[in-house]
C-alpha cells in the first residue's frame, strides 16, 4: 500500500501517486468483502472505520490536517437530525453545539460516519464524554455560550441522509461553489422483480434521491443570480454543459465557441453516470470513466459559464478517452450495476491482467 505523506506536492503526477493512487489501491481490494464478512444488514461500521485507518488515513487525525484549506466532511445526527459536521477547526451541529477536535478524532471515524448508509450500516457513535460543546448562534444572534447538558452519545448515519450534496453551508453562506454532484439516478421500476435487499433499500434510496432533487433546485437559484457559481451533474449529459441553452440564463460562451468535446452513444454516456459507488471492487475501466467524467463536465461547464478563469492558451484541452472499446466498456458497466452482497461484481478488475495506475489512466485522458 502506498504510503501517504505531508510534503508538499511536487506535480500533478506525485498528487496521483500519492493521493489518487491509494484510493483507487483501497477501492480495488474490495473493502465491501472486508465488512460484510457473515451477516449484510445493520453491519457495525467500526470496521469501516479500521479498514480507513489502516489503509488510507494511517491513523491521521482532524487535529493533523493544516489549519487552511478548511477540509470538512458531513454525516447526519439522529439526535438532532441536522448535518454533524468533522473538520479540523471544529466537530458539531448547531443542536448540540461545536466542539474542538481532539488528537483521538480519526480521519478515518469522520469519513466512515459520513458514508454509513442506512440501513446496511448501524448508525456510528461519537462519544461526548470529556468534552465542551459551545452554541455559537442562538435565535440567530452570536452568543458563544457553552451547551451545560449535551447528550452523552451523538448517533450518527449517512450525510446524504440531510444533505447528498454537502451543500449546506454554501446555501447558508452564500458563497461562490463550484459543485460536483454524483448522485446516482433512480431508475424506474417496471418489470422488475426486486431482491429482498433491493426492497430493503428502496425507500431510503427514494427518500435521499427527492433530499438531492431540493437540494439542486436550490442551488439553482443561485447559479441563476451569479456568474462564478458551477453546478455539475454526473449523471447529467455532456451536451448540457455544451450546447443546451438556458431560457433564464444567457451563458457568456455561446454554444459554437466550445471547445470540441468526445462524443458517445446515449447509453454509453448514462451507463457512465450511473457508475454505482457501492464499495464492491472498481474495474480500471470503470475507475477511468469516473475520472474522465468528472473532468471533461466541470472542464466544460467552466469554459461554458465562467470562462473568465480559464486559460486562453488551453481554451481548446479537452479530457479524452482513449483506448476505450465502447462495447467492452459498456458490458463492464453493465455488471457493475448488479447488486450483489457477497464477492466481487467482476471477475477480473483489469483488461490485460495487470492494474491500471491512475499514473496509466492519466496517460490516456
Amino acid at each position: 500500500m502506498t504510503q501517504l505523506s505531508l510534503s508538499p506536492f511536487e506535480s500533478v503526477e506525485d498528487f496521483d501517486r500519492r493521493v489518487i493512487r491509494p484510493v483507487v489501491e483501497f477501492i480495488q481490494s474490495s473493502p465491501r468483502g472486508n465488512i460484510y464478512r457473515i451477516n449484510p444488514l445493520r453491519k457495525n461500521p467500526q470496521k469501516f472505520v479500521e479498514l480507513l485507518d489502516s489503509q488510507l488515513y494511517k491513523e491521521k487525525s482532524f487535529a493533523d490536517l493544516v489549519p487552511n484549506p478548511e477540509w470538512t466532511c458531513y454525516a447526519t445526527s439522529l439526535n438532532s437530525a441536522l448535518s454533524w459536521k468533522f473538520s479540523q477547526k471544529e466537530i458539531g451541529d448547531s443542536a448540540t453545539g461545536h466542539t474542538q477536535p481532539f488528537p483521538r478524532d480519526k480521519v478515518a471515524f469522520g469519513v466512515a460516519a459520513s458514508a454509513c448508509f442506512p440501513p446496511l450500516f448501524k448508525p456510528i457513535e461519537f462519544s461526548t464524554v470529556d468534552r465542551s460543546f459551545v452554541f455559537k448562534y442562538m435565535e440567530g444572534q452570536l452568543v458563544n455560550r457553552t451547551n451545560p447538558s449535551p447528550p452523552n452519545r451523538i448517533l450518527l448515519t449517512d450525510g446524504g441522509v440531510y444533505d447528498n450534496l454537502g451543500s449546506e453551508s454554501v446555501i447558508t453562506k452564500g458563497n461562490e461553489f463550484i459543485v460536483s454532484d454524483a448522485s446516482g439516478i433512480t431508475r424506474h421500476w417496471r418489470n422488475d422483480i426486486p431482491t429482498f435487499l433491493s426492497e430493503v433499500k428502496r425507500p431510503v434510496e427514494i427518500s435521499m434521491d427527492q433530499i438531492g432533487k431540493l437540494r439542486r433546485r436550490l442551488l439553482f437559484e443561485r447559479l441563476m443570480k451569479s456568474d462564478r457559481n458551477v453546478l455539475v451533474e454526473a449523471a447529467k449529459p455532456i451536451s448540457i454543459y455544451t450546447s443546451s441553452e438556458n431560457p433564464q440564463k444567457v451563458s457568456p460562451t455561446p454554444p459554437d465557441e466550445m471547445p470540441t468535446y468526445p462524443s458517445f452513444p446515449v447509453d454509453f454516456e448514462k451507463a457512465i453516470g450511473e457508475i454505482r459507488t457501492d464499495l464492491n471492487a472498481f474495474h480500471d475501466i470503470e475507475i477511468q470513466l469516473l475520472i474522465w467524467n468528472g473532468m471533461v463536465k466541470v472542464d466544460a461547464a467552466l469554459k461554458r459559464w465562467v470562462p473568465s478563469i480559464i486559460n486562453k492558451a488551453h481554451w481548446n484541452d479537452v479530457p479524452q478517452v482513449k483506448g476505450i472499446d465502447v462495447e467492452e466498456a459498456m458490458a463492464i458497466l453493465r455488471a457493475g450495476r448488479e447488486v450483489k452482497v457477497w464477492g466481487r461484481l467482476h471477475d477480473k478488475l483489469h483488461i490485460d491482467g495487470r492494474p491500471r495506475f491512475v499514473e496509466q489512466i492519466s496517460e490516456l485522458l
